[in-house]
């Protein structure tokens, strides 16, 4: 008897081949309104900031020049005629950790968030950024006159649209889906995290939302209508400096509260209001909890951490230690001193 050859579906053909070459057939992805522009290997090390960059805060990853090997996606997405989307994805050519972290810009966005691509890229994660739309200064809107289909992009669009292309190109380098999807962003960023929760549910399982601007956007704002990201499991941990007006979180909290009940809110939203601390971080006390993606994070110490251990698990934070080094944003200049951060309106493990 002959047995007839085996057929090896194409699928797992480019899934065996070398990353190289996985990482070069990116630029055939066939997505709506796409444009897959250059697709390669980037060797550890070799990738280099533009010139023209946000200058880099101290907490910011800025050790480019160790990141490892990883796949480098550039496309431009145009959902409507007046937008122009481009979106960064970077994929580690090995030890992937099995999960993509989205990452948000900050003020009014132009430009990619290498900083936050990179600490994303540094611990194992599939991440992407994008543009937001536009090209510009994160102090300048002027980019925005006369183009309602740019501020939808800013508004919500943008990081929908590069969320989509980032999970088509994962399941394709890989060879199959992220296990789960993460959202990180302070300021702007932490209101496209809540923009997303808002208008697409099904896209992150764990959002994290530093500072978020509410009242911040052209013509569509944050909500309380969050009751579709809840029913699908997803989890919700906002955060805010207790110097840099707390007091739009503490309001949006307390609306959903007021309209969903403290319980179902407790279920699956958490908000720390950290004494002391200035926009997204700074400020002479403990500030640092896992807003940046630090290597050997575990959940006690990193809040993105505790956040992917109550998605996975189940088990929802309690508290998450904030430190101080001696240098601020600079770990190996040594802890002046930690303090733990408990789920608000709790105070009491606050206090030392």
């Amino acid at each position: 008897m002959i047995t007839p050859p085996m057929t090896i579906p194409l699928a797992v053909l480019l899934w065996m081949a070398p990353s190289s070459t996985r990482c070069g057939t990116l630029t055939h992805l066939t997505l709506a309104n796409t444009t897959i522009a250059n697709a390669h290997i980037v060797a550890a090390g070799a990738f280099h900031l533009p010139p023209d960059g946000r200058n880099a805060a101290p907490e910011f990853f800025t050790a480019f020049d160790r990141l490892p090997a990883f796949c480098r996606v550039q496309a431009t997405i145009m959902p409507s005629a007046g937008s122009h989307i481009e979106v960064e994805v970077w994929l580690p050519e090995s030890r992937w950790n099995g999960e993509y972290l989205g990452v948000g810009n900050g003020g009014f966005g132009g430009s990619f968030n290498y900083y936050r691509l990179g600490e994303a890229l540094n611990n194992g994660y599939a991440t992407a950024s994008t543009d937001t739309g536009h090209k510009g200064a994160t102090s300048d809107s002027q980019w925005s006159v006369g183009h309602p289909e740019k501020q939808i992009d800013f508004d919500y669009r943008a990081i929908h649209e590069m969320t989509a292309m980032a999970k088509a190109a994962i399941r394709s380098f890989y060879g199959r889906p992220p296990g789960h999807s993460y959202f990180n962003g302070c300021s702007n960023g932490g209101r496209q995290g809540l923009m997303e929760a808002q208008h697409y549910p099904a896209d992150y399982d764990g959002i994290m939302a530093g500072a978020p601007a509410i009242h911040w956007g052209f013509n569509a704002f944050v909500s309380d209508d969050l009751e579709a990201f809840r029913d699908r499991g997803g989890k919700l941990v906002i955060y805010h400096g207790g110097a840099d007006r707390p007091e739009s979180s503490i309001h949006y909290y307390r609306q959903l509260v007021s309209r969903m009940g403290q319980k179902a809110v407790r279920g699956f939203v958490q908000l720390y209001v950290v004494p002391g601390m200035g926009h997204c971080g700074s400020g002479p006390v403990p500030n640092d909890f896992g807003q940046w993606v630090r290597p050997d994070a575990e959940p006690k110490h990193s809040m993105l951490k505790a956040l992917e251990r109550w998605v996975e698990e189940g088990v929802p934070p309690k508290s998450v230690i904030a430190t101080q080094y001696n240098t601020d944003g600079v770990p190996m200049s040594g802890v002046l001193r930690t303090r733990p951060l408990c789920p608000y309106p709790e105070e009491e493990c606050g206090k030392r």
